[in-house]
Parts: C-alpha cells; sequence; structure tokens
C-alpha cells in the first residue's frame, strides 16, 4: 500500500473515532438513544482499519477508542451498576470483534497471497523452462566445438587460454539452465522410505572437500533415533546440497557450518546453520523468491527450488537469526505423508 494512501486511510478513520468520541462527550447524558447511535457507528472505523491494516490495525483501534471513551464511562460510573455492566461488556465485546474480525481478514489474505505466489511462480516456471530449453542446444553446440578446437591446439597455443575460458563459462551457463529447467519442471516425486540422516551423511561427505578448500569447518550433529520419512532422495539430496553450499559460501574461512536432525512424534527437523554476516532485513522478503540474488554468478533459483522441494514433501522451510552470527535454515517433514 503506498505511503500516501495508507496515511489518508488512517487520517479518516481517526477523524470518525475522535468525531463520534467527541459527539459523544457534547450530547447530554440523558440522551440515551443518541449516545447508543454513536457507539454503533464506532464499528465503522474498526471494521475499515481491519479490512485495511488486518489484526494490528483493529487492535489498535479497538484499544484508541476504548482509551477515548473510558473517561466518559469513569464520570458516569454508578458503583458496578446494570449500566456500569454493559458499558464494560460492550467493551469486551468491542475488543472480541476487533480481534475476530482481524482474524478472518488475515486468514484470507494469506490465503490470496499463497494463491497469487503459486500462479506466479507456475507462470515463471513455464517461461523459464521455455527459455532453458532454447538455450541448452546453443551451449552444447558452443561447449562441444570449442572442447574439440581445445583438443587440436597445442597447449602452448596462445588461444588455449582463450578457449578455456569459453569451456568454462559455457559449462557455468549449463549448470545454470539446468537449474532453469529443473524449477520448471512439475513436481513428480517418487516416494520411498527414507532416513534423511543417510541422505545427509551423503551430502555432507561429498561436499567436505569444498568445505576444507574454502577452510570452513562441515560438522553435523544427526539424531540417532530419526524415523523413516517417505522421500524422493535425489530430490531431497539436491535441496540439502543447495542449502549446505549457500551456507559454506555464506560463511568465511575459520567458520562453522552445523547440519543437524532432529525427530519426534510430529515429524522431521532439518537445520542448516552458517557462521556468515546474516541476512539484510530489507531482503528478508525475497529470499525465497525466484532469480532472486546477491551473488555475483548463480540463476537466483537454489532455494526457491529448495522450497518447492520440501513443500511438495508437505513440509515447510523458514530460517531465523542465529544468536551470535549467521543464520539458520529450517525443512520441517512430517512423520506421514499421506
Amino acid at each position: 500500500m503506498p505511503r500516501s494512501t495508507r496515511w489518508k486511510r488512517l487520517t479518516l478513520i481517526i477523524s470518525i473515532i475522535v468525531g463520534l468520541t467527541g459527539l459523544n462527550y457534547v450530547t447530554y447524558y440523558g440522551m440515551s438513544y443518541e449516545h447508543a447511535f454513536y457507539r454503533v457507528l464506532l464499528y465503522v472505523p474498526l471494521v475499515l482499519g481491519t479490512f485495511w491494516f488486518g489484526i494490528k490495525g483493529a487492535v489498535t483501534i479497538a484499544i484508541g477508542t476504548v482509551f477515548l471513551f473510558s473517561p466518559y464511562i469513569m464520570a458516569h460510573w454508578h458503583g458496578f451498576s446494570l449500566e456500569d455492566f454493559h458499558a464494560i461488556l460492550e467493551g469486551v465485546l468491542y475488543f472480541a470483534i476487533a480481534l475476530i474480525l482481524g482474524g478472518l481478514v488475515e486468514r484470507e489474505r494469506k490465503k490470496h497471497k499463497a494463491l497469487v505466489e503459486a500462479e506466479s511462480l507456475a507462470a515463471v516456471g513455464r517461461a523459464v523452462s521455455e527459455v532453458a530449453h532454447d538455450m541448452k542446444a546453443p551451449l552444447m553446440a558452443i561447449g562441444g566445438f570449442a572442447n574439440q578446437v581445445s583438443r587440436k591446439l597445442d597447449p602452448d597455443d596462445t588461444s588455449q587460454k582463450k578457449l578455456n575460458v569459453v569451456i568454462q563459462e559455457t559449462g557455468r551457463l549449463e549448470c545454470m539452465v539446468k537449474e532453469m529447467l529443473d524449477f520448471g519442471k512439475p513436481a513428480e516425486f517418487q516416494l520411498k522410505r527414507t532416513n534423511l540422516n543417510d541422505l545427509v551423511q551423503e551430502v555432507t561427505d561429498g561436499i567436505r572437500p569444498v568445505a576444507e578448500k574454502t577452510q570452513v569447518v562441515l560438522d553435523t550433529d544427526l539424531d540417532p533415533l530419526l524415523p523413516p520419512l517417505m522421500l524422493d532422495g535425489p530430490k531431497i539430496k539436491q535441496a540439502l546440497l543447495n542449502l549446505v553450499m549457500n551456507a559454506l559460501e555464506a560463511s568465511p574461512g575459520g567458520e562453522h557450518v552445523l547440519v543437524k536432525t532432529a525427530g519426534d512424534r510430529q515429524g522431521v527437523s532439518l537445520y542448516v546453520m552458517d557462521g556468515g554476516a546474516g541476512i539484510d532485513s530489507e531482503d528478508v522478503e525475497n529470499i525465497f523468491k525466484p532469480f532472486f540474488t546477491k551473488k555475483s554468478k548463480g540463476t537466483g533459483l537454489g532455494l526457491p527450488i529448495v522450497k518447492k522441494v520440501v513443500e511438495a514433501h508437505r513440509g515447510q522451510i523458514f530460517f531465523h537469526p542465529n544468536q551470535e552470527k549467521g543464520v539458520t535454515f529450517t525443512a520441517t517433514f512430517p512423520t506421514r505423508t499421506n
């Protein structure tokens, strides 16, 4: 919502509340019908505030309205008479309506947001898949011809270095195209009963040389009593590889990256903790959005693919800053997926 629109709506709500409160104070106490009418009209700014600002707006309006009316109630207090009890009950009802209405609005907003995101991701996936398919054949041709020419040149040829750059960059683009194709593919999974610890061990063993090269310590803390899950092993391994690689890239030399698992009757949790600088507050909302990246190289599809894989397993993924430094990404999986 634009700031100017927000302030206009806020000004309208405040004006209605202050105006109705003022009328209540200046109207003669014995004019009961008028006072009742003013109190009913106070539900108008409550409804407007809830639809415009959500549950926070509803609660704030309820608190502000009750605060403004409190002096009037106290000035006409009759020692907890029936009229006093009715005034208190009306205030409690006002708060209850604010909470209920705010909760309903927030739920509908989340549903609408999830629907829009799903439709947007589907459209992006189709577009990405088409672009990737168009790029795949030319890149393979470039890489293949470059390799053929490179093999025919002498190692000391001045063009060899240039061809190596072409081959290297073509390989990088082919990896990017593969990521784009993986993101654009529909979520088709072959689920098998799997122990998540085994997948974690395979991924960390394979990526440990990368950690040693960057002088980052890669540790694991695996729950030995982890219940088995119905998982698509290769896809979970790819998602885990993306998470661990991101953690290694975010962590400077000498820091630790920890991959941890924990389980209970409800499900299994996977934690990937890095020792990096963390995530800027302005980037929090964009972390799982396609093509968002601050890396010099990459497509920005790594985390969206992770999210897609985890949610296809009826799981959830989220992150939070660590107490000292770095970020922890947490993926949770239900014990039963059907």
